[in-house]
């Protein structure tokens, strides 16, 4: 009985180990997986806003955000990363999202965490690398 258990928690340490190891967030090790929300050409770059469903909803949301090189295609990091997230509100200021960027341990890929906390439409303003800005507008169902 005492080996069993032994196993048992030596399997659930490697298997929180080998998480870890992959990055642990939603780009961390399975970014292949995920569906695009919207894709954008900046410069020399395309940012792409992807998570698990392709759609944004109400509330927490958990997406990442992908820098490729538009010459050949490949992952490319881009320092510091900035979002913003307003929905205009007629007769009113914008209502901000709270959104947080936290940079992976892939070149590139940073995870994001937005709180959209009204369904409709966000804008998403990323800011990157020299001043650079991609804008989109994304729909929480």
């Amino acid at each position: 009985m005492k080996a069993k258990a032994t196993l048992i928690i030596i399997f659930a340490l490697s298997t929180t180990l080998i998480a870890c190891a992959r990055g642990g967030g939603v780009g961390g090790g399975y970014v292949s997986n995920l569906k695009q929300v919207q894709q954008q050409h900046v410069g020399s770059y395309v940012v792409t806003v992807l998570n698990e469903t392709g759609q944004l909803k109400k509330g927490q949301n958990k997406m990442v955000l992908e820098f490729r090189n538009t010459s050949d295609n490949k992952l490319e990091s881009v320092g510091d990363v900035q979002v913003n997230s307003t929905m205009s509100m007629p007769g009113m200021s914008p209502m901000i999202g709270q959104t947080t960027v936290t940079p992976t341990d892939t070149p590139g890929i940073y995870d994001v965490t937005s709180n959209f906390p009204m369904a409709g439409t966000w804008n998403f303003v990323v800011t990157f690398g020299n001043n650079q800005r991609a804008q989109f507008s994304l729909r929480a169902q």
